[in-house]
């Protein structure tokens, strides 16, 4: 080999390298002041194809807890220490999609492959790999694999594939597909397979010993020669006690294998349903999905949330299903009622929330209007819309205007959730402007759109730039970043921006980013070493178009689907106070989803609502409130409105800590109902 062709090739790898290097660490934004904000590591798993990652006090110390949601591939439960350390507990706890095979999640690498015997697991986006090795020392294989999904390309060496066999058609439902492989040596097959969420069923015959039969990357062995592979597809994920003995649970929303879930028979249609996981003991959890009344139908899962719409102390749930155009039919969106005895029924059609016709794109749960009932705002395809609560009997659907885009306006975005338009359109709820009323910001690269709320629930559409604020951001989240009790804006890639006090902003530029990079971005602010200051985790997708040629080298066209996730310590120290609440309420709503709390110092009023502090896009967990309190060490007057509509008022509340309220009942709060 010559010099000349070792220098090219050692500079296209250095090249490489370069490109690759600056692409994990110019994000780590060197406009951030260290002393400000300090990166710090988070043990997750950078994946693919992120569908979410939010908060939640998972385990129920007190310390906040990370999840994230992967679609097919493997998710995060890291549970905190306080400290800045973590362990993931997702298989520790049963949590993984496959309660047979932990691990069998797509992964970019495979297992370790020492062993003899056979080797099942999945790769890449879509690739079912089956590897022999030892065959000799085993004798031959021979295998089925049946499922209603394609097979869109096979690569064999040393296996041999026969060609698919396709049944008849039945209706308007898929076929099944049977495919017949054998091996008598070592070798490797590739199937790229076309829907991965639909159940594959591998039957092996009884020459190979179950024990040297290995799925997923834990390489785990079956119980029995025929086997079902599948996953969850796991979207949004809405934690909270469902069962109140003390544990949290959490719904998981699914999706419905890109909208051709009807298009399955209708016996495995009804097994792929959503999970409704119930803790049953430290670290255990069985689902009772079906147990309780919950039907998929169909649905897309995105976003769920749980809520007390009617105000009866019992949780229910909606759910935005998203019609992705494969299939016709409808496709309205779920609200389950709760009933007494923990069953749901869905009244959505009942109270007029189906919405078959409205592609969500984001909804938020609050009391708009200051009636003490939970209202609708959405983000539709159409513009926003109030949908307001008359007292939990049925809603009212109102207009509030259009931002700068309307993906109505191109009917060719309708069901598109890949790329451009994957979470874009954050809904932020706060009173950043101090009157008692909660305001929205809504978060797009087509144009943020702000809704200031008279109190009333009808709201007025503002430019952002009257205000200080970015014109466009792929995502914002409110945080009082500063502890001064002026709430402040974060947003991708533009950084912090700092409220003043006359109720406008500035740029701080702290924590940017570089401008028109990201097309994706999810943050959420949180307390996670419980020292008063909010600490931020950050997911970002990059925008594949914009990449260098040199940047694109040695990539595959899928990491156009990749996040890079960090995380950033606050380091402020101002002096100034704060003051951090759980509210902890009665058997049926213990988080007190809903709770409306107003603090008053001399400095003036502040209002929170639980459950608005999360990020997550998808998803609910991130239930504690906090207050920036300034140069105030307590709370003169606090206020709390619980979700059954009950009123406790606490004076002198002591600040510089993080306090548990629980909720009293009284002559006045019942009285308030």
């Amino acid at each position: 080999m010559s010099w000349g062709v070792l220098l090219s090739g050692g500079l296209v790898a250095v090249v490489v390298l370069f490109a690759r290097e600056i692409r994990w660490t110019d994000w780590y934004s060197l406009r951030s002041s260290r002393r400000s904000f300090v990166p710090y590591r988070v043990p997750l798993r950078a994946t693919q194809m992120l569908f979410d990652i939010g908060v939640v006090d998972a385990n129920g110390d007190d310390v906040l807890d990370i999840y994230t949601t992967n679609h097919n591939y493997r998710q995060d439960l890291l549970i905190g220490d306080g400290k800045g350390g973590y362990r993931d507990v997702l298989s520790e706890w049963g949590l993984d999609q496959s309660a047979e095979f932990p691990g069998l999640e797509i992964a970019p690498d495979g297992p370790e492959i020492s062993s003899p015997g056979v080797y099942i697991y999945w790769k890449g986006r879509a690739t079912l790999a089956i590897r022999t090795i030892g065959l000799h020392e085993l004798g031959s294989m021979r295998g089925t694999l049946r499922t209603h999904t394609r097979i869109k390309h096979c690569t064999a060496e040393g296996i041999v594939v026969e060609s698919p066999v396709v049944a008849p058609r039945v209706g308007d439902k898929m076929s099944e597909m049977t495919m017949r492989f054998s091996a008598a040596r070592d070798g490797a097959v590739d199937l790229d397979i076309q829907a991965p969420g639909v159940p594959i069923t591998v039957e092996l015959d009884a020459a190979v010993p179950l024990h040297a039969v290995y799925v997923g990357k834990q390489k785990v062995s079956p119980r029995s020669s025929s086997f079902e592979l599948t996953f969850r597809d796991r979207h949004g994920m809405a934690w909270a006690d469902y069962d109140g003995d003390g544990r949290m649970d959490v719904f998981i929303t699914r999706g419905a294998l890109g909208g051709t879930l009807l298009a399955l028979p209708e016996k495995i249609a009804k097994e792929m349903q959503d999970e409704l996981l119930v803790s049953d003991g430290r670290g255990r959890y069985r689902d009772i999905v079906r147990e309780v009344g919950v039907e998929k139908r169909g649905c897309s899962g995105r976003k769920v949330n749980w809520v007390d719409y009617n105000r009866d102390g019992l949780l229910d749930l909606f759910i935005n299903c998203q019609d992705r155009g494969r299939v016709d039919a409808s496709y309205p969106k779920h609200l389950y009622r709760q009933g007494s005895d923990g069953t749901f029924t869905d009244v959505a059609a009942e109270v007029g929330l189906a919405l078959a016709d409205q592609e969500i794109i984001d909804f938020v749960w609050f009391d708009a209007d200051n009636d003490g009932y939970v209202d609708l705002l959405t983000y539709e395809d159409t513009g926003f819309y109030l949908h307001r609560n008359r007292r939990g009997r049925s809603f009212g659907r109102e207009f509030i205007g259009r931002g700068r885009f309307a993906r109505a306006d191109n009917p060719q975005l309708r069901g598109t959730v890949n790329e451009y338009w994957f979470v874009d359109g954050k809904l932020s709820v706060a009173d950043f402007r101090g009157d008692g009323n909660l305001h929205v910001l809504s978060s797009s690269k087509t144009g943020n759109t702000v809704l200031v709320n008279d109190g009333s629930g009808r709201f007025s559409l503002v430019d952002p730039a009257t205000l200080g604020l970015p014109a466009k951001s792929a995502t914002a989240a409110w945080v009082d970043y500063d502890n001064d009790g002026l709430v402040d804006l974060y947003a991708v890639p533009q950084g912090l921006y700092r409220q003043r006090s006359d109720r406008t902003f500035e740029a701080t530029g702290l924590l940017a980013l570089p401008q028109g990079k990201y097309m994706a971005a999810i943050a959420n602010w949180a307390d996670f070493r419980n020292d008063g200051r909010r600490d931020l985790l950050l997911a970002v997708n990059e925008n594949f178009a914009l990449r260098r040629w040199w940047q694109k080298l040695g990539d595959s066209t899928d990491d156009r689907f990749a996040w890079k996730l960090a995380a950033w310590r606050n380091e402020v120290s101002n002096g100034n106070h704060w003051l951090e609440l759980r509210l902890a309420g009665k058997a049926g709503n213990p988080q007190a989803i809903g709770a409306r709390v107003t603090i008053q110092t001399r400095a003036g009023r502040q209002t929170q609502q639980v459950g608005l502090n999360d990020g997550a896009f998808f998803s609910q967990g991130h239930y504690r409130l906090y207050f920036g309190l300034g140069k105030h060490p307590r709370v003169d007057l606090m206020t709390i409105r619980w979700p059954d509509g009950g009123v406790q008022e606490l004076t002198d509340v002591e600040g510089d800590r993080l306090q548990v309220v629980r909720q009293v009942v009284t002559e006045h709060a019942e009285a308030a109902k």
